[in-house]
């Protein structure tokens, strides 16, 4: 007997990966709220820091020594699987050992991006709104007959303008156009991560947007319109801001664990778009960063029926400037070490501003930080080798 086709599909396709990848990346175009933005009236979702001087003009190259080990874990296990179980991708898109490498080009495309970083990345994430019907567009078919893994996020409100409400979503309200998204991810054949609006949790969505059984409601039928138009290879990412701030509400957004097949958050430090520099004393880690929402969905999140065993993803995470330079740097650099104290976390998506944004987080601009993120992507734990 015959797999159904959403299996045959994803077998196929983490055959084609298991050969062809070799890291991981995001491609970012027309994005709905990015997270580092400060939004009107809204204190979060990233922790404030005290600013301690004007943008730095210039960086030198900065090495610093590892970072000792911090308390305990909450359901975080350490080392990695023994390298005979690595090489193989699961239906579901999760790597047997290691973890997907991401970056979100923004203003710098893909083809620069991976120049200078000497390395192909592997996850390409694109935004749309929910009218769009070019899903996937152009582009992004063609990186995915290049073996590239596509992220599709299906933003909550219209691109061609229009204020959206997820009840209306939920009431069907936008179904012709979901009906298109769906053909367009069926026609790959091959796994496609699909994330119905990321960081539902923030204020100004919820004022504008719904409530959080709205947005539950509108992913439940997101997920059934994709199902009935054939997208059975749709692999469906839950994605929050990670913002403790926003845990108090955070589980009424979750549609269920039959709906939600990956879990996502942001692990940015800070979040201002002003340029500043921070005081060293506010310095937090990568893994400090990640790590409460991680513990949440460990603790609050089985509490409230979040099944604690699926594959974790970091969506987006980027770092602000310190007057002691060496802290930026080492919150890239300690990345893949991080996660292999964190093993459930199977993909990783650095956030870059994308053209008419200003938030000065390009790492571009930040030679130290950009030699930092690309000696973290040499590292074996993020590029997936696989035997033979």
């Amino acid at each position: 007997m015959k797999p159904p086709r959403r299996i045959r599909g994803k077998v196929t396709a983490a055959a084609i990966l298991a050969v062809t990848v070799a890291g991981t990346a995001v491609l970012t175009g027309g994005h709905d709220v990015p997270a580092p933005m400060r939004q009107t009236g809204e204190s979060g979702p990233y922790r404030e820091l005290r600013p301690a001087g004007p943008p730095l003009r210039a960086e030198a190259e900065i090495t610093g020594s590892p970072r000792p080990e911090g308390p305990a874990r909450v359901g975080a296990a350490p080392g990695a699987p023994a390298e005979r179980e690595c090489g193989g991708v699961s239906a579901e898109l999760v790597p047997a050992c290691g973890a997907w490498w991401g970056v979100s080009p923004g203003i710098d495309s893909l083809e620069y991006m991976e120049s200078r970083f000497g390395r192909r990345f592997d996850l390409v994430h694109f935004w749309h709104g929910v009218d769009s019907t070019d899903v996937p567009g152009a582009e992004a078919r063609r990186l995915a007959r290049q073996g590239r893994i596509l992220h599709v996020n299906i933003a909550g409100r219209a691109f061609g303008g229009g204020r959206v409400r997820w009840r209306e979503i939920a009431e069907g309200r936008w179904d012709r156009a979901l009906a298109e998204q769906a053909r367009g991810i069926a026609e790959l054949d091959r796994p496609v991560f699909v994330t119905f609006d990321h960081e539902p949790d923030t204020r100004p969505k919820i004022r504008t947007r719904g409530t959080g059984e709205d947005f539950a409601a509108a992913w439940r039928h997101v997920h059934d319109v994709y199902r009935r138009h054939g997208a059975g290879n749709a692999v469906w990412v839950w994605v929050l801001t990670g913002y403790a701030g926003n845990f108090p509400r955070a589980a009424s957004f979750y549609p269920g664990d039959r709906y939600v097949d990956w879990i996502g958050w942001e692990a940015y430090q800070a979040y201002l778009c002003d340029g500043r520099i921070w005081d060293a004393e506010d310095h937090m880690s990568f893994e400090d960063t990640l790590r409460p929402f991680h513990d949440w969905l460990k603790t609050e999140g089985v509490r409230a029926g979040i099944d604690p065993d699926k594959p974790y993803m970091i969506n987006g995470l980027g770092s602000v400037r310190y007057t002691d330079p060496s802290l930026s740097v080492r919150w890239y650099r300690e990345i893949p070490a991080t996660l292999r104290r964190y093993p459930q976390i199977k993909a990783v998506q650095l956030w870059q501003p994308p053209e008419g944004m200003r938030c000065p987080w390009r790492i571009f601009d930040r030679p130290a930080e950009a030699e930092a993120f690309k000696r973290a992507g040499q590292d074996p734990y993020v590029n997936q080798r696989r035997p033979g």
